[in-house]
């Protein structure tokens, strides 16, 4: 799991619980629990699909376990398959054999292998890029509504609390339970809201633009090849620190926006 958001969460549930004063026990309800966060997330449930909900949960597992691809590490593996490519006569069979563990890129080059034309292998590579754009932007749309679905079930569960209450006032047993629900539901909201999920969505955000940069960075290097452009220069064009020659360079579409983009 990411270390940072470990530490954030962990912390921030640590601070609440010294806040308690050592009562931490008595905040613990398994009904108010029920109503927030299992509803909260029948309530996202209920405007997704399954595969919808299925992949927003798969994408925060990719975003807490996985780092994104270090573009340095990127460019390196662009260079060599350029190097291949320019300099080996059996290029195509060498690409193919090749292991290749960034399966963006795996992907690029057996479509080079194939045989594909520029123009083809361009809007092939650019449909990935704007898929997983939309897998992105879909997890996050989707958290950030469970983001602003979880106080709204502090409050129900807060209203449901009171009635009962109000409606057992004859019997002093029930006003504590009642008034429990009352109060937790709202505490909980709050804790799935700002600890949980908040973070969550912009982790998701800032990870889905680095992957994108990424994404935009291969389609970059691997036009430029696919034109006979020197793999020495990618390091150089792919930073952005040269204009690629007229003759070689990448059509518009495939430019590398900054990560900030």
């Amino acid at each position: 799991m990411d270390i940072a958001s470990l530490i954030g969460v962990s912390g921030a549930l640590l601070l609440i619980a010294f806040a308690t004063g050592g009562k931490f026990m008595q905040f613990i309800d398994l009904p108010a629990i029920a109503i927030v966060f299992g509803g909260t997330f029948m309530c996202v449930l209920a405007k997704s699909t399954l595969p919808e909900f299925r992949s927003a949960f798969a994408i925060a597992r990719r975003v807490l376990s996985h780092k994104p691809e270090i573009a340095a590490e990127l460019i390196d593996e662009l260079v060599e398959i350029g190097r291949i490519a320019r300099y080996n006569d059996r290029w195509m069979v060498v690409l193919e054999d090749r292991e290749i563990t960034n399966p963006f890129i795996a992907k690029a080059v057996r479509l080079w292998v194939d045989g594909l034309e520029y123009h083809v292998l361009q809007d092939s590579l650019r449909r990935e890029v704007a898929e997983e754009k939309t897998r992105f932007d879909n997890a996050r749309d989707f958290f950030s509504f469970a983001q602003e679905i979880a106080p709204a079930m502090g409050m129900i569960g807060t209203l449901l609390g009171l009635v009962l209450m109000m409606g057992n006032m004859n019997d002093p047993r029930s006003i504590g339970p009642g008034m429990a629900v009352a109060l937790l539901t709202t505490l909980y909201g709050a804790i799935l809201a700002n600890v949980f999920l908040s973070p969550l969505v912009q982790k998701i955000i800032n990870y889905g633009k680095k992957v994108r940069y990424n994404y935009e960075l291969v389609v970059a290097g691997m036009l430029f090849l696919h034109k006979g452009g020197d793999p020495r220069l990618l390091p150089d064009l792919l930073l952005g620190t040269l204009q690629p020659p007229v003759a070689a360079a990448p059509e518009p579409a495939s430019e590398v926006p900054s990560p900030e983009a």
